[in-house]
């Protein structure tokens, strides 16, 4: 008898447990991530997937075509089920020179795939986006550009309800067996998307470049809520869960401070909803040798948030990447700097990114590449 009761306490334990690490992760990925339901996923190195940070930069680049790819692996030693976000685009730029001599106008086009994954409840955000930009020459001597950008798609959001446990499934003996009184709408929805961008860019000298851009995403403010179906007509339930409009501020520059060694400043601002972001830091860029198109960059970058309480400095992220002809190859290490009821267990996050530019050129920037 003894020993069938302390199996018995054991399996409640056990079933307590589960419910309240599953409680504990979704605590962590509400309030210290920014990655809520209706709010969008980031990525650290944010100049690295260019058309999820403004339409506008399609085509800003010195070269005819662009493969950019960027994988974000999130709370791999805090939990068992890391949250995964990954995105990949392409874009192809065409030149008008009407003929003139004239430094030409430029147009592009590009599609983006976008994934966010949240496997502890298998609860999945999936893109693909259509992106046309045109940017019109203003001066042919320091090589200035204003242009614009539009992107257009579907939005799709799924959960699996077979991997979430409800409270009143708990048969009280040895696990969460009932079925849920819980109502439960379909786990598939999709929804159109819009965003849209404006870019500048300037070279006021052969060593020296600056630019300014900002993107606005989901301008149509779509209604994201799986329970917004006329299925469903219980007064009380919420049918409304509208998706943020966001702001995606950035600007940078680069500066080539000797023959073989840049400085690329660069700030990021993200404003959604009552979220808001800051990302800035500085990359050095140093070329490996003076007849190699090799280059090696580094550098500090930190992210301040405020989610639920005030803005306060979040994480503090380590870069370095490796430009080797037409390909750039990015590494980086976030070590968030809060934690959640005392958990001593690392917050970070890697992210890798790689970038392949047709025809590409180092000595004539559009604007900082990496």
């Amino acid at each position: 008898m003894k020993e069938q009761r302390n199996n018995l306490i054991n399996t409640i334990v056990d079933a307590i447990g589960k419910l309240f690490s599953r409680s504990v992760f979704f605590a962590i990925w509400l309030f210290c991530g920014g990655n809520l339901f209706s709010q969008d996923a980031h990525f650290s190195q944010f100049y690295a997937s260019p058309l999820t940070l403004n339409p506008a930069i399609a085509g800003t680049y010195t070269g005819t075509f662009r493969i950019s790819t960027i994988y974000r692996d999130q709370w791999r030693g805090a939990i068992d089920n890391p949250l995964r976000t990954f995105a990949a685009s392409g874009d192809v730029k065409f030149e008008l020179d009407y003929g003139k001599k004239n430094l030409p106008d430029i147009v592009a086009v590009g599609i983006t795939f976008f994934s966010d994954r949240v496997t502890a409840f298998d609860y999945n955000t999936n893109q693909i986006l259509l992106t046309v930009a045109y940017h019109k020459a203003l001066d042919k001597k320091t090589k200035q550009y204003l242009g614009i950008g539009i992107q257009g798609g579907i939005l799709q959001k799924s959960i699996n309800y077979e991997d979430i446990t409800f409270q009143d499934q708990f048969n009280a003996i040895d696990g969460f067996t009932l079925p849920t009184g819980e109502l439960l709408p379909p786990n598939n929805r999709a929804y159109s998307d819009i965003n849209l961008g404006i870019y500048y860019s300037i070279s006021p000298t052969k060593n020296t470049s600056f630019h300014l851009g900002a993107g606005y995403f989901h301008a149509n403010k779509p209604n994201i809520s799986f329970y917004n179906i006329p299925d469903i007509i219980d007064p009380n339930v919420f049918k409304t869960d509208t998706l943020h409009a966001k702001w995606s501020v950035h600007t940078g520059a680069s500066f080539k401070t000797s023959d073989r060694f840049y400085l690329q400043p660069r700030i990021n601002v993200l404003l959604q909803g009552n979220q808001s972001e800051l990302n800035l830091g500085t990359t050095f860029r140093y070329k490996l040798s003076k007849t190699s198109g090799q280059y090696l960059s580094f550098g500090p970058y930190l992210r301040g948030v405020k989610n639920y309480n005030n803005f306060g400095l979040e994480s503090v992220i380590g870069m370095v990447g490796l430009e080797m002809n037409n390909f750039i190859v990015g590494f980086s290490y976030d070590q968030n700097l809060s934690s959640l009821l005392k958990d001593r267990r690392s917050l970070s996050s890697l992210e890798i990114s790689i970038i392949y530019i047709g025809e590409h050129h180092n000595d004539d920037n559009f604007c900082p590449q990496w």
